[in-house]
This record gives C-alpha cells, structure tokens and sequence, in this order.
C-alpha cells in the first residue's frame, strides 16, 4: 500500500499546458493511445484539474519505484474503496497487467500500444500534432511564419511550445523512450523514410551497420508500426510494394542525412492525410490517392507553366484511376485549370490542410 499512497500523495498539476481539439468523456473506461510524446499524460492531467485530488489516483507505470516494488488489482480496488476514489489513471499500462480492471465512476488507461478489449471501452487515438492544432499553439507571427517554424520544428507538441533547440529536445525525447537498440533502429527507419522498402531490406541495412539479429528487428518494427512511429502505406498500382512513412518529418531529418526538404514536405503532406484519417494509397513514387478519387502531388515549387505540361503528359494515366481532382500542393504558388473533367489546383500546403480537414 505504501506505493499507492505515493501516487495517492503525488502532485499530479501541470503547467503551460495547451488545449488539444480532443477531449476525454465521462464514459466509465477510456482507452487512450498513441505514439510516444504525442501528449497523452498532459491531456489527462489536464482532465484531472477539473476534480477534487482527493478522488483522484494517477498510477504512472514508468515510475523508478516500480523497480523494486509491484501492485495487484486487489490492492488497487482495496485502496479505491477505502479511500473513496472516483477517477482512477493507469498511466504507461502494459495490456493484461491486471487480470481485471479496477471498478470505480471512471477508469482511464494511457498506452502507447493499441489493444482491443473484450469488456466495452471508448477508445481515442491522440495523434501528433497536426498543422492547425500547430498554428494554435504559436502566440505570434504570420501564417508563412508559422509554416515554416512547423517544418523546422515538426509535430511533437513539447517542441510546439519550447524555445529550446529541438536538437537538445529531439535528444532528449529519444533518450528516454527508446532504448539503445531501438534509437539506432530509428536512424534506419528514418533513412528510408518516404521509400518503398520491405521489412527483409529494412533488416539487411541495419544489420551492415550494428549488430541485430532478424528476430529483435521484426518484433522492433511492428511495435513500432503498432505505436505510430511508422506506417506502411499501399501503393494503388503495386499494391505488394508499400512506402514507409516515419511519424515526425522533423525528427526524421535530425536523424539522419537522407531527408532533404522534397522528402520532408512530402512526408509533411502524407502525414496530415493520415493525422485527418483520410485513407489514401500511394501512387506511383511522390503521390498519393485517396478514397475520394483526388489525387495529392506534394511539389514545393512548381509553376503553372511546368506543370501543365506534366498533366497533359500523364493525363492518360489520372483518367485511367477515375482521378476527378489533382491538388498540386506547394509552399507559396497558387493556380487552377481544368483538362477535360479533371480539375487541377495548385495551393500552399497550410491552405490546403484546412480544405482536408473539412472533408
């Protein structure tokens, strides 16, 4: 008992904290999950604020006293009893810890890991931050300010509201949630970041440069797949040919020398589709398709002139997939034209995003 009261005793309050657009429920069990850093203890801790600390219990799972110590569900609902608790957070919960969950007006479970439940839960996935919610943390400057402090900062909300180099906070972040194996797995992922590529090739490259059996690196990638630090998407032409896409395009390019500003933008692009759970399959090498027949061709640069030859060359091939739009998104350019019954549009990324989210 002397743990739980530790946690009972801790105090749990939080500052400089940013609203998120999620917001936790009063449904009795929540599961709440997604990658690392993405700001699940800050959302609840947040939550908690709003009741009185003597009916709450916040039980951090990744605290250093767990080292030595342990706790059984029996000693957890003893204590939530006699202590009249109402809100009960199992925070950095590994699955099936308890044999059965505590009873209580509401349990919420924090996880990095998805799990399906057999008892009736709510489950919210807390992703990244994605370019909206970005903007709203910034307290000044323009919109092409803005945009660009997101490029060179990323989506991990820490580094939103930080002014400290995100060098040292990249570092930081790494160190304390990964351990030695998986930190030099990262720099691999991140290498092939925005690349069709297999597990096997993932394997071979990591294995020409530390020491890693095929074993350790398969179970490495799908945790990680199932904790958002990377997604496989399909192609639509070649759908046995998947492109990996890495969770931050910030951290990818502190991590490695691969990732110049093209792939960062593109793997910007792709990111906010999946932030906005928008499903699309990869087309063809830097393009994307979604479920709403519109085609996104993230291209920086581009210029009317250039690419209206590009659509005319490969307009075939648009018309072929049933294409009804293609968004050409850029840093700055705006323009539209239609061929036949296809529109294209041209618009800055921070432009287009708001059009995404509304879809």
């Amino acid at each position: 008992m002397q743990l739980l009261e530790y946690f009972y005793d801790r105090n749990n309050e939080i500052d400089n904290y940013h609203p998120r657009k999620f917001n936790i429920s009063n449904k009795e069990k929540i599961f709440i999950y997604g990658s690392p850093a993405s700001g699940k203890t800050s959302l609840v801790l947040d939550y908690l604020m709003n009741y009185d600390s003597e009916n709450v219990l916040y039980i951090d799972f990744q605290d250093p006293k767990f080292a030595f110590r342990d706790i059984m569900e029996e000693d957890v609902q003893g204590f939530i009893n006699a202590n009249n608790i109402d809100y009960l957070v199992l925070d950095h919960y590994e699955h099936e810890y308890f044999e059965v969950l505590p009873k209580l007006k509401q349990l919420i479970i924090l996880s990095s890991s998805y799990y399906e439940y057999d008892e009736e839960i709510e489950k919210l996935e807390l992703p990244l931050l994605d370019y909206e919610e970005f903007f709203s943390f910034q307290k000044r400057g323009t919109e092409k300010q803005i945009f660009n402090h997101f490029l060179r900062q990323g989506t991990l909300p820490a580094l939103a509201i930080h002014s400290t180099p995100k060098e040292q906070l990249f570092l930081n972040f790494i160190l304390s949630h990964f351990n030695e194996s998986e930190q030099k797995l990262l720099g691999v992922l991140a290498h092939f970041n925005g690349a069709t590529v297999t597990t096997f090739q993932l394997y071979t490259h990591a294995k020409e440069r530390y020491k890693i059996s095929k074993d350790l690196i398969y179970k490495q990638i799908k945790s990680f797949t199932e904790k958002g630090i990377i997604t496989f998407i399909h192609d639509i032409e070649n759908p046995k040919q998947k492109k990996l896409l890495f969770f931050d395009f910030a951290l990818a390019k502190y991590l490695t020398l691969t990732q110049g500003f093209p792939k960062q933008f593109e793997t910007m692009v792709a990111l906010s589709l999946v932030k906005h759970q928008v499903p699309f399959k990869s087309f063809g090498i830097n393009a994307y398709l979604t479920h709403f027949d519109q085609l996104i061709l993230p291209t920086p640069f581009e210029n009317e002139e250039s690419f209206w030859k590009k659509a005319h060359n490969r307009f075939s091939t648009y018309k072929k997939q049933n294409i009804k739009k293609v968004y050409i998104i850029t840093v700055g350019t705006h323009f539209e034209f239609r061929i036949e019954n296809i529109v294209f549009e041209a618009l800055p990324f921070y432009e287009w995003v708001v059009i995404n989210d509304e879809s």
